[in-house]
C-alpha cells in the first residue's frame, strides 16, 4: 500500500504518517513534507523515487508524471493492470493533499510572486485521486487524517477498511476545496 503526501497546511500529518507508517504502508511526500517528516524521524520516501525523475524546473514539475498520475488513476481492470505493471508503475492507494491560501500569500506580492505559488500538480493529483476513489482515498482536509487512520487500524491497514460511503464524502469534500482554490487562483488574475 502506498499513500503519496504532499500538504501545504502539514496539521496531523505527523498523525497520518505515522499512522500508515505503523500499518506497513510505504509513504512518499514532496519536498516540503518530505523534510518535515524526515525531521521528526519517519522514514519516508520523497516523491521522485515513484516519479521516476528528480524535481524539475524550479519546483514547479514534481508530481505531473506518467508514474505518479499512473498510479492514482490506475483502476482494477485486466488493461489497466496490464498497462502499469509493463510501465512498472506502483499503484497508489492514498493521496493526502492541500494548497497554499492564495489570496494571504498574494499580500503584497507581484504577480511573478504569486503566480510562482499556484499549485498545479497537486490539484491534479487530488482530483484524480477524488476522480478515482474507489480505489485511492483522497484526504484534503487534516481533520479528516486520524479518523482514517483508526479505520485502516481496525482492518489490519487495509484501504479496503475505508468504505464506498465515506471514499464518496472524502471525494465530494477534496472536489469542494480544489473548486474554491480555482476560484481564489481565478480572483487573483482579476484586473
Amino acid at each position: 500500500m502506498l499513500a503519496v503526501l504532499a500538504v501545504s497546511d502539514k496539521r496531523n500529518i505527523d498523525t497520518l504518517a505515522a499512522g500508515l507508517l505503523r500499518l506497513g504502508w510505504d509513504v512518499v511526500a514532496t519536498e516540503g513534507t518530505h523534510r518535515l517528516l524526515r525531521e521528526a524521524g519517519h522514514e519516508v520516501g520523497h516523491v521522485a523515487d515513484l516519479a521516476g525523475a528528480p524535481t524539475l524546473l524550479g519546483g514547479r514539475v514534481k508530481t505531473l508524471t506518467l508514474s505518479v498520475m499512473g498510479g492514482i488513476l490506475a483502476r482494477d481492470t485486466e488493461s489497466d493492470l496490464a498497462e502499469i505493471a509493463e510501465y512498472g508503475i506502483t499503484r497508489v492507494d492514498l493521496v493526502a493533499c492541500n494548497y497554499y491560501v492564495l489570496p494571504q500569500l498574494a499580500a503584497g506580492m507581484d504577480f511573478a510572486g504569486f503566480r510562482e505559488k499556484i499549485d498545479v500538480g497537486g490539484p491534479a493529483m487530488l482530483r484524480g485521486a477524488a476522480k478515482n476513489c474507489e480505489h485511492v482515498i483522497p484526504l484534503s482536509d487534516p481533520d479528516d487524517y486520524d479518523s482514517v487512520v483508526k479505520l485502516l487500524d481496525g482492518a489490519g491497514g487495509s484501504p479496503s477498511a475505508i468504505g464506498m460511503p465515506q471514499r464518496l464524502a472524502l471525494a465530494e469534500k477534496a472536489f469542494a476545496i480544489s473548486a474554491a482554490y480555482d476560484d481564489s487562483v481565478r480572483a487573483l488574475f482579476r484586473p
